[in-house]
């Protein structure tokens, strides 16, 4: 199993029903793209979130299934049109449940 969790810090001012249309356009996805387990897409409610609002959570089946997943131009297009536009910045962690 490969995780990958992204952190994003919306921009200021940032209507909730775009971040509501940006979340269920990421959720879809799971839907449409092999090799995914799990993907969900959370406010952030950590008490130490340093600005960053939203947490993509996901697993999927290998590294290369989550590298397919983020070039795949269903991705490219979520990201393009539903969140650049919303995103101040991000982070990113990955990782896999085998030892280094």
């Amino acid at each position: 199993m490969f995780h990958c969790t992204i952190l994003f810090a919306l921009k200021p001012g940032i209507a909730l029903d775009r971040v509501r249309v940006a979340r269920e356009s990421l959720q879809e996805l799971i839907e449409r793209m092999p090799g995914i387990d799990h993907l969900t897409v959370v406010h952030n409610l950590a008490t130490d979130r340093q600005g960053f609002n939203l947490a993509l959570f996901s697993a999927f089946e290998s590294r290369t299934a989550c590298d397919i997943f983020f070039r795949h131009p269903d991705y490219q297009r979520v990201w393009q049109h539903e969140l650049a536009p919303l995103i101040d910045r991000h982070v990113t962690a990955q990782g896999d449940d085998e030892a280094s």
